[in-house]
């Protein structure tokens, strides 16, 4: 299904992969999995903008009942992160591979409780994330009221499996998401022009149709990474802006005792317009429509083509 799964270790961290693409990173010590260790920065950089997604509809997640549904497994790091920090949430996993579980389980030391893929979405042992195995499709048409959907799924070769990219897929989601819910997505990036670029152009205008606005984050220490938000339209604005994200996203950092700061990840969000026939447009979050302005020497999110370049030479 994945291809050849396994697992590599260096010292403390395990490295989950399918076939040689890693997948996931688990820092596993002798009580098991650390969920407070996030090691990579664009599953930050996820976890931050749904911070501040969910503080924009009055949804503070370290004190109240919000519902996180996360497609894949993978290491468990992201969703053991968010059950850890947000104990009151209701954090749900659907994971098709029965073997990348077992995997996770056995060798990564990851603690989740098995859930039966039911109607409602039964909410039993919460004090732990819930994994249940199927197809993830078929479990978010069981599902509805949520308020995250997280989506971070590669194959064993390293691409978003086709499925997820459908028009059919992504209105399930929105189906399964509350009026004003979320969808937060990985993709890998690229160069402008590139055929990686022109996929996530063509990602957020389908986000746009079938969710909502769209909001984009940059990845700093990976630029080959960039993070789309999709949010259903409430009253009003629908997408923070820069102000509200880091403000948000510093409390519950703070509040949560996140070892890393949060709001230093979204400062440099961007709404997104891809309803064009060319490349999507990128304006501050906030700031006045078609100015993008400048973050950290960089114009949007678009991958600098040094960071190619250093790809290329590696």
């Amino acid at each position: 299904m994945n291809g050849n799964v396994r697992v590599a270790a260096f010292g403390p961290w395990r490295s989950l992969r399918f076939n040689e693409v890693e997948q996931g990173l688990t820092y596993v010590g002798d009580a098991g999995a650390d969920a407070d260790a996030l090691p990579y920065e664009y599953l930050r950089v996820m976890t931050a903008a749904s911070i501040g997604l969910c503080a924009r509809k009055g949804l503070d997640l370290v004190t109240a009942n919000g519902r996180l549904f996360y497609v894949g497994l993978g290491s468990g790091a992201a969703p053991a992160f968010a059950k850890k920090k947000f104990a009151a949430c209701d954090v749900e996993v659907c994971e098709i591979d029965p073997l990348v579980a077992d995997v996770a389980r056995e060798h990564l030391k990851v603690g989740f409780v098995d859930a039966r893929e039911s109607e409602s979405g039964s909410r039993e042992g919460t004090s732990m994330m819930r994994v249940v195995l199927g197809d993830c499709a078929s479990v978010l048409r069981r599902r509805d009221g949520l308020d995250i959907v997280f989506v971070d799924a590669f194959d064993g070769a390293g691409e978003i499996p086709s499925h997820l990219s459908e028009d059919a897929f992504l209105q399930t989601c929105g189906e399964a998401l509350k009026s004003d819910g979320s969808l937060v997505l990985n993709m890998f990036n690229g160069v402008r022009g590139s055929p990686a670029r022109e996929a996530v152009r063509d990602f957020a205008r389908r986000l746009e149709r079938w969710i909502g606005p769209v909001c984009s984050f940059p990845v700093m220490e990976s630029p080959v990474n960039v993070v789309l938000s999709a949010t259903k339209r409430g009253t009003g604005e629908p997408r923070p802006t820069r102000e509200e994200f880091v403000t948000a996203t510093k409390s519950v950092g703070e509040r949560a005792g996140f070892e890393w700061s949060p709001h230093k990840l979204v400062e440099g969000a961007f709404w997104v317009d891809a309803t064009g026939s060319g490349e999507m447009l990128e304006s501050v979050a906030g700031g006045k429509r078609g100015v993008l302005g400048k973050f950290k020497g960089r114009n949007g999110t678009v991958m600098p083509r040094e960071f190619e370049n250093v790809l290329e030479s590696d």
